[in-house]
C-alpha cells in the first residue's frame, strides 16, 4: 500500500496562533498538530511508500519550508517528499523550481484556497510548465478547510479542467475527491488523462463518503482514485478501515454497495507509478 498524502511540520514554527486557533475550532478540542518522527514512523508501517509535504500559505498563516521536508524526508526511504508553492509570495515559484532542482523533492503542493490564489492565475505557469516538462505531478488541496480567511471559491474542482487543458501532460491530483464537491471532482478526473483523486480524510463524512463512491462507480472511475491518509489529521489503520468500512452507512439496505474490488483496489494502487514517481 501507498499513501499519496501526509504532512509533516512544526505547529510552533510554521503556524500562527490564529491557525492553530481555528483548526482547534474545526475539531472542538486542543490540538499539537506538530509531526513527531519516530510516531510518524511508526503510523506509516502499512505503507512502501508515503508522499509528505508542507504548506505554504501566508494568508492562512501557514509556512512549511521546503528544506524542513526535504530533511525529515531523508530520514526513510520510504518516505518522498513534495515542495511547497505560495505563488502570491514574490519569488516563491523561482524558490518551488529550486527546491525541485536541487532538493531531493519529487512533487509539488499548491493549496490555492488556502493562499488565496486562482489555480488559473498565470502567476502559476512557469511553475505548470516546468512541472510539465519534467514530469513532476502536482497535488492541490480542494475542498472544504476550517481557515476562515481562505475562499472557498478558489476550492471548487472544476477550475482546474482549465488547467488540464492548458497542460494536458501535467500530472495532478486534486485532494480529498474535492469534499463536499465530490460529483464535480468526479467529472474533472473522468475527462482529464492525467488529472486523479485521493480519498484522504473523507472517510469521517461516512454518508458523503458512501455517496461520491458509489457515484465514482457508477462512472467508471474508480481507477482515478488514490489512497491517502491526510496524516495528522487521520491516521493510517483508520483511514485504511475507513475506506473498507465504506458501506457500513447503509447497513443491510437495499442501497448499492461499493464492491470490495472497488475498495481492494484504491488500496492496491500505485500511485507513485501512475504519477511518474520512481
Amino acid at each position: 500500500m501507498q499513501d499519496i498524502h501526509a504532512h509533516t511540520w512544526d505547529q510552533e514554527a510554521h503556524f500562527s496562533a490564529r491557525a492553530v486557533r481555528e483548526a482547534e475550532r474545526s475539531r472542538g478540542y486542543p490540538l499539537d498538530l506538530t509531526v513527531d518522527y519516530d510516531t510518524f514512523i511508526a503510523d506509516c508501517a502499512p505503507f512502501d511508500k508515503v508522499a509528505v509535504f508542507g504548506l505554504k500559505a501566508r494568508r492562512s498563516g501557514i509556512w512549511v519550508p521546503n528544506a524542513y521536508v526535504d530533511a525529515f524526508c531523508a530520514r526513510h526511504d520510504k518516505l518522498y517528499g513534495f515542495a511547497a508553492c505560495d505563488p502570491t509570495q514574490e519569488g516563491d515559484v523561482v524558490a518551488c523550481i529550486a527546491a525541485l532542482e536541487d532538493m531531493d523533492l519529487v512533487g509539488v503542493k499548491m493549496a490555492p484556497m488556502y493562499a488565496g490564489f486562482d489555480p488559473r492565475d498565470p502567476l502559476c505557469a512557469p511553475l505548470y510548465a516546468y512541472c510539465q516538462e519534467h514530469g513532476v505531478p502536482i497535488l492541490f488541496h480542494t475542498g472544504t478547510t476550517f481557515i476562515g480567511v481562505a475562499p472557498l471559491e478558489y476550492s471548487r474542482p472544476w477550475i482546474y479542467d482549465r488547467v488540464a487543458i492548458d497542460y494536458p501532460e501535467l500530472r495532478m491530483v486534486l485532494a480529498h475527491l474535492s469534499h463536499p464537491y465530490g460529483e464535480e471532482c468526479l467529472a474533472v478526473i473522468r475527462k482529464h488523462p492525467h488529472v486523479y483523486a485521493d480519498v484522504a480524510a473523507i472517510y469521517y463524512r461516512p454518508w458523503q463518503f458512501y455517496n461520491v463512491m458509489i457515484v465514482a462507480q457508477e462512472y467508471g472511475v474508480t481507477d482515478k482514485l488514490l489512497f491517502g491518509t491526510d496524516y495528522p489529521f487521520t491516521t493510517g489503520q483508520e483511514s485504511i478501515e475507513g475506506l473498507r468500512g465504506v458501506n457500513d452507512v447503509i447497513g443491510d439496505s437495499a442501497l448499492p454497495r461499493v464492491s470490495s474490488e472497488v475498495i481492494e483496489g484504491i488500496l492496491a494502487r500505485d500511485a507513485f507509478a501512475l504519477l511518474g514517481i520512481n
